[in-house]
């Protein structure tokens, strides 16, 4: 069909190079192509190229491309390609290239590509490239390279190269490369390499090297740099300045160390605080108050 159909429920449809108006969703199973404007209550099809408006939502089985709008939800059983707007939700089993914009929700199964935003939460079961917002959550189940926000909580399964940031927390099951931010922690089972910053804690299994920041604890095998933590630090092995009320390295320490008690085995620096024991220093020089170093 070349103009403009209109008709009450599409059935069999092979394919629209115009405008297709329908009034009701369409048969089982999903077919046809528009090339053009869809529009109706419940308008479905199997692609769409160009512009799909349905008050109560768009459904497509294999792909929305350009532009997609549904008053309730925009839902694409393959990819979406453009933008694609959901008053509740936007959806996308396949990858969403593109702007995705859910009241509730923005979900792909997929990567997503471009920018994913959700009252809610955001959600992508492979990577996230771009920015990913979110209202409560935003999830990668595997890396994010750019920028991921959430309001409680950011969670990337894999690597976060870029920023990530959660009113509460920001973890990283991979590393973290650039900026973690989180309200009461960053954690990550890798390295942090950049900043991490938090209300409370900062906990890397693997190194931090950059800068990190701590209201209560920051707490690593490595950490190279600058850090501050309001209470303590706990690593094996620190090279930089660190202040903290108890700076505590068990192995190697190059760099200062300030706090109220300093403690290194192995001491290739200075120390200064209340109390400050460098286990490879003689006799009294082992424990001293105010200044301790091995140089």
């Amino acid at each position: 069909m070349n103009g403009v159909r209109l008709n009450v429920q599409d059935a069999e449809l092979d394919r629209v190079n115009g405008i297709n108006v329908t009034l009701w969703k369409p048969r089982e199973p999903l077919s046809g192509t528009i090339n053009g404007l869809q529009l109706g209550l419940l308008p479905g099809s199997e692609q769409v190229n160009g512009i799909a408006l349905g008050l109560g939502g768009v459904v497509a089985e294999r792909q929305l491309r350009w532009i997609s709008v549904g008053g309730l939800g925009a839902v694409s059983n393959g990819s979406l390609e453009g933008v694609g707007i959901g008053g509740l939700g936007l959806v996308a089993n396949g990858e969403i290239r593109g702007v995705a914009l859910g009241g509730l929700g923005s979900v792909t199964n997929g990567s997503l590509t471009g920018i994913g935003i959700g009252g809610l939460g955001t959600v992508a079961n492979r990577d996230v490239t771009g920015l990913a917002l979110a209202g409560l959550g935003t999830v990668a189940n595997r890396n994010v390279t750019g920028a991921a926000i959430g309001g409680l909580g950011t969670v990337a399964n894999g690597d976060l190269r870029g920023v990530g940031a959660g009113g509460l927390a920001t973890v990283a099951n991979g590393s973290i490369t650039g900026l973690g931010f989180g309200g009461l922690a960053v954690v990550t089972n890798g390295r942090i390499t950049g900043a991490g910053i938090a209300g409370l804690a900062v906990v890397a299994n693997g190194a931090i090297t950059g800068l990190s920041v701590a209201g209560y604890r920051v707490d690593s095998p490595r950490v190279t740099g600058v850090n501050v933590a309001g209470l303590y630090l706990n690593t094996r092995e620190f090279s930089g300045m660190s202040l903290s009320a108890y700076n505590r390295v068990r192995g190697l320490q190059r760099g200062v160390t300030i706090g109220i008690y300093n403690s290194a085995y192995v001491l290739k620096g200075i120390q200064v605080g209340v109390l400050n024991r460098a286990k490879n220093n003689r006799g009294i020089f082992r424990i001293l108050p105010v200044l301790n170093a091995h140089l």
